[in-house]
This record gives C-alpha cells, sequence and structure tokens, in this order.
C-alpha cells in the first residue's frame, strides 16, 4: 500500500492546527496530498424531533443559531488552513499533476459529520485527527470513534505536542486480532520507512506469545529492522501497559487494531482502545 492522500477533517475549533499540521507532515515525507475537509450542518438537521409545542418561530430561531454557529466555524477552519498551508509552502493542489511532492485542498460538504466523514474516508489512504478525550471534546471524540468504525480505513491520532518526525521509531502492538492485521496493513508506508520497529505482544489469557514473534517473521520478510517485546501486564490496564513501553522505547508512533471487542462492551467494561484514545501522549495508528 502506498500513502499518497490524507483526509483531514478540520471542525474550527483549536484541534484543528494540530490535525493539519501533523498532515502535511506526514506528505512531505510521502510527496502525499492532504485532503482538508469542513462538513457543515444543514441547519435543518439542528432540528430535534418535533414535539408538541414548538412553534414554526421555534424551528426558525433554532436554525438561524445553528446557521450561525456552522458558518462562525467555517471561518475559524479556513483561516487555519490557510495560515498552515502559507506557512509550510505547501502547493495548493485540486487534481493531480503528476509533478511529484505535497499539496493540499480545502472542500465543504453539507450534511451531518458522522455520515460525511467515514464516507469520504473510504476513498483515502489514511485519516488523521488530533487527540479528543471523551471528558472534554464530546462531538470530536464522537467523530474520531465514527471514523474509525465506519470508514473502513487506517486512522492517525496525534497529540498536542507533535514529534519532530512521525514513524521513524515504531511500536506495534500486536494480539492476533483482524483489527491488527488491518492496522498493520495501513501502517505499512510507515514500517517499511522506520529505523526500527517493535513488536509488543501482552502475555494475556487471550494472547500468546507466539503471536508476537510470528509478527516478527512476517515483518522481517518485509525488511523490516523488527524487534520482540513480551510484556506481562500486572494490575494496570494493558493499554497502559503498551503506552508506557512504547514510550520507553523511544517511539513516534504507535501501530494497533481498534475495537476488538463491541464497542458497547468496552463503553461498559473499558478497554485497550477506549484507553489508548483517552491517555495516548504519542501519535497513535489504529484501524478497525
Amino acid at each position: 500500500m502506498s500513502l499518497k492522500t490524507i483526509l483531514v477533517p478540520l471542525a474550527g475549533t483549536d484541534s484543528d492546527p494540530v490535525a493539519l499540521n501533523a498532515a502535511i507532515q506526514i506528505a512531505r515525507t510521502f510527496d502525499a496530498h492532504v485532503d482538508a475537509l469542513f462538513v457543515k450542518l444543514d441547519p435543518r438537521d439542528a432540528v430535534p424531533m418535533l414535539g408538541e409545542g414548538m412553534s414554526g418561530a421555534m424551528v426558525e430561531e433554532i436554525m438561524r443559531a445553528a446557521e450561525g454557529e456552522a458558518n462562525s466555524h467555517l471561518r475559524t477552519a479556513r483561516r487555519t488552513f490557510d495560515a498552515v498551508v502559507q506557512d509550510a509552502q505547501i502547493e495548493l493542489r485540486d487534481v493531480p499533476s503528476g509533478v511529484e511532492g505535497p499539496s493540499a485542498r480545502w472542500r465543504e460538504v453539507v450534511g451531518r459529520i458522522e455520515d460525511v466523514v467515514p464516507l469520504e474516508g473510504r476513498l483515502a489512504d489514511l485519516l488523521v485527527f488530533a487527540h479528543s478525550r471523551l471528558d472534554t471534546d464530546t462531538q470530536a471524540y464522537a467523530t474520531v470513534e465514527t471514523a474509525l468504525l465506519g470508514a473502513a480505513r487506517p486512522m492517525l491520532l496525534v497529540p498536542g505536542n507533535l514529534p519532530d518526525e512521525i514513524g521513524r521509531t515504531i511500536t506495534v502492538a500486536w494480539n492476533g486480532s483482524a483489527e491488527s492485521a488491518r492496522a498493520i496493513a495501513g501502517a505499512m508506508p510507515f514500517i517499511r520507512n522506520a529505523d526500527t520497529v517493535h513488536v509488543l505482544t501482552a502475555e494475556t489469557a487471550h494472547t500468546e506469545a507466539a503471536a508476537g514473534r510470528r509478527t516478527v517473521d512476517y515483518l522481517a520478510w518485509h525488511g523490516v529492522n523488527v524487534q520482540l517485546t513480551i510484556l506481562k501486564p500486572g494490575s494496570e490496564p494493558v493499554g497502559q501497559t503498551i503506552i508506557n513501553r512504547a514510550a520507553e522505547l523511544g517511539s513516534d508512533l504507535l501501530v494497533m487494531g481498534g475495537y476488538g471487542h463491541s464497542r458497547m462492551r468496552e463503553m461498559i467494561l473499558g478497554g485497550v482502545t477506549r484507553y489508548v484514545l483517552n491517555h495516548a501522549g504519542l501519535p497513535v495508528l489504529m484501524a478497525h
């Protein structure tokens, strides 16, 4: 798999520059194209299910307020895009030109963000989001989850303190699941380009150490310099063990599957995906 198209959903918030700068950094590495997408809410979609007592005037007021808020976020997102692209000196391009080098474009789509982003993401090699926590930005977190589950493409989450490079030292969290396999496939452009790749397997009731050794063999056939680490989590969450070891190894990218169990089960019981989404301090590439 090559990496040539990167989708960055923008929302007119403080996280936009983080995601956009990360996408441009990756675009420079792979001579890729960055699609900055703003999804503008249709004011009619802001009106709740009509109940008794809601007058036409009330509906119009809700729609006006929603349109005003959407336009404000749109202006903020566009200013961010223009400033970041200008500062990075990235060429604006709407169609492929046959010339190698990073490029970017701005797009606007009207609709529901939870519908548009997964649909648009299916025609991108990578989606990029800033890290968001469920307890501080519910909408952004919900968009990330929806994209992870619905786009069928790899997704990169980046922290506010963006490293100078993404993917020089990579940690792959492997548990033998289909989601882990898809994550490795999606991360292959980074893995092949890395200086060092570490495979982590947490030895649990569900995962055997032998699974990690077979992954090392698989990546070695791709010419990857890979090392294996077997983790034995104690009382701390598996997600925390993985994050801590990735940091100890000096990793600037963590690769892992997302939501191997149902999302509802992880919401109720907790899980590795949800823990990493809320606590990771390094870039994370996930696939479902």
